[in-house]
């Protein structure tokens, strides 16, 4: 029991500090921002709550026919209400047993499971208004807003930011989870997708009590690194959760197979959207570098044009849109090497739990290139 009520009121300090962390929110922006504090305080003892009273709940479906009905319904509909609490408990159940074999834990090593425990709440992720110096491709700042605002209003507010500094680039993008406690973890998502989500924010809130975790916000590298690095490792705790458990929400090959007499359906895109945004980057990062800022935002434009005209929807392409999802530097867009980099630190180290228990202890880029250098790895030298 004591050890019970010491991880519980650890678990209460890292939702306090990343609560104070998270995002930086500032108050300018009251009507459409996200209320990180009170939904803190509306959710945190509600899922304590619910984890207490768990042992005395029927059990009448299995944990795979709960996660079929669960992803069954849509997003909307309020049957889900009914299996919501039972789908987190499964996802935080599985997560936990995949990060316990794997010898993960934060500090504090609790006879049972990980620390910190993983919380998730299945909800709506809040969006983002990003923005950048128009000049160079960079995170200036980001505010949690709500997560209902509409199209129509996103373009409202980043015309104010813009307006507000001429010299800025804004963008309202979506999130699929915060890393608040419990963390944020949208609900739009599939089952595989809920996975992969639920592992990234834990990895947040276990690097949260080591240096790189602590100093997210100093730079935009330490940033780029942060959530990489969660990618990186979500990615293969989610890969063993599925691989252990399957994807009983998975359409059997046998049932999406079409009927003979209905027609196949049109060709998917044939650009390859990836290498476009790869390309695209770069010429705006010369660009940019040479002074030549319309030029730059002119091509975002145009190639945004020709991305849709191939069957690829992007509401804006700015300077904002690349220092959001540049930060993301292990995916298949991004330009930045230090997505290569830790990925080949992950491969050097041999498992998840040498990965973290190294990487957790650097604050830099130079550490992280000096770190693969000892690991036997190489950089990227410029030609």
């Amino acid at each position: 029991m004591r050890a019970r009520l010491t991880t519980m009121a650890a678990a209460g300090f890292l939702g306090f500090a990343l609560v104070v962390l998270a995002f930086g929110l500032r108050d300018h922006r009251a009507d459409d921002r996200f209320d990180l504090v009170r939904w803190e305080l509306d959710t945190f003892p509600n899922r304590w709550l619910a984890v207490l009273a768990s042992p005395f709940r029927d059990a009448a479906l299995d944990e795979d026919e709960v996660l079929r009905a669960y992803f069954a319904l849509p997003p909307e509909d309020p049957g889900r209400a009914e299996y919501e609490n039972e789908v987190e408990r499964i996802i935080e159940g599985r997560i936990t047993q995949v990060l316990s074999d794997l010898g993960l834990s934060a500090r504090i090593d609790p006879p049972r499971g990980v620390f910190p425990p993983v919380d998730v709440e299945l909800a709506i992720s809040p969006q983002v208004l990003v923005t950048s110096p128009r000049d160079v491709i960079e995170r200036k700042d980001t505010d949690l807003l709500r997560p209902d605002i509409e199209a129509a209003r996103a373009l409202e507010i980043e015309a104010d930011a813009e307006e507000a500094d001429p010299d800025l680039a804004a963008l309202v993008v979506p999130s699929g989870g915060v890393a608040t406690y419990p963390a944020i973890v949208s609900d739009r998502s599939s089952y595989a997708g809920v996975l992969g989500t639920s592992a990234h924010e834990w990895v947040h809130h276990y690097l949260a009590f080591y240096p790189l975790g602590f100093n997210y916000y100093r730079s935009g590298d330490l940033r780029t690194i942060n959530e990489t690095v969660a990618d990186i490792v979500g990615e293969e705790v989610a890969g063993i959760a599925l691989e252990r458990w399957g994807d009983p929400t998975a359409v059997p090959a046998t049932a999406a197979a079409p009927a003979d007499d209905v027609p196949p359906p049109p060709p998917g895109p044939t650009v390859d959207r990836n290498a476009v945004l790869r390309a695209l980057r770069l010429e705006v990062d010369a660009l940019l570098a040479a002074g030549r800022i319309e030029e730059a935002e002119a091509r975002m434009d145009e190639v945004r044009d020709e991305l849709e005209a191939a069957g690829y929807y992007l509401r804006k392409i700015n300077q904002a849109y690349f220092a959001w999802y540049g930060t993301y530097a292990a995916r298949p867009d991004a330009v930045d090497p230090l997505g290569g980099y830790l990925r080949e630190v992950r491969a050097r180290t041999g498992s998840p739990t040498a990965y973290l228990e190294t990487i957790r202890e650097w604050t830099s880029r130079a550490d992280v290139e000096d770190g693969l250098v000892e690991l036997g790895g190489t950089l990227v030298t410029e030609e």
